[in-house]
């Protein structure tokens, strides 16, 4: 199976068998008539805008691609940033100031799973999304619901009380969730009938 994971959202397709073809970077001095109505030259500085990016390029056997490429796109979307500053102190009075390493949490998740959200709302609340991040049947082993608790992997923000289930949107409780409804062409409901996806 083959799998190109990128650091940024591009076209692509395979027109013919055997073939990919990705839009890397688009520029057009005049309007192509395919939908914009503009031409496509943004530029600084009197250059022409020009997009790098990243491509990991991952072929592997079906069975296993969905546990490579969802770690290898998971890792290339949440690498570590380096940043620096000039300061006046020595790194000794430095690191005696200032906190120089924090992780809320304090173990572990498992390899499926990924803390998408840690957001101090109040004093004492918090809002705390995790994500799954492999689909049904994708992987033998990850595809599986996984238990967590909350408790001991975050004992750094104190006791935890009370937790109150929200929409991945995180402002909605799912039980007021209304959902769209619409009937497709062949008269089938939208609305999946097999709760246990």
């Amino acid at each position: 199976m083959f799998s190109n994971c990128t650091d940024r959202s591009e076209g692509g397709a395979s027109l013919h068998d055997g073939s990919v073809e990705i839009m890397l970077h688009r520029r057009l001095l005049y309007d192509d008539d395919l939908g914009v109505s503009e031409a496509l030259n943004e530029s600084a500085f009197g250059e022409g805008l020009v997009v790098r990016g990243r491509h990991s390029l991952i072929v592997d056997a079906p069975a296993t691609s969905a546990l490579v490429h969802r770690v290898s796109a998971q890792n290339m979307y949440m690498h570590p940033l380096a940043v620096y500053s000039l300061t006046q102190q020595t790194y000794a009075n430095y690191s005696a100031a200032y906190r120089l390493t924090w992780s809320a949490l304090t173990d572990v998740l498992p390899l499926n799973l990924h803390l998408l959200t840690l957001d101090q709302l109040g004093p004492k609340d918090y809002l705390i999304r995790v994500e799954h991040y492999f689909e049904l049947n994708e992987d033998d082993t990850y595809s599986h619901p996984a238990t967590i608790d909350l408790q001991s992997i975050l004992k750094s923000i104190g006791t935890i009380t009370n937790t109150v289930e929200l929409t991945l949107g995180g402002n909605l409780p799912p039980a007021e969730l209304q959902r769209l409804n619409w009937v497709t062409s062949d008269t089938e409901s939208s609305r999946a009938t097999d709760h246990s996806m």
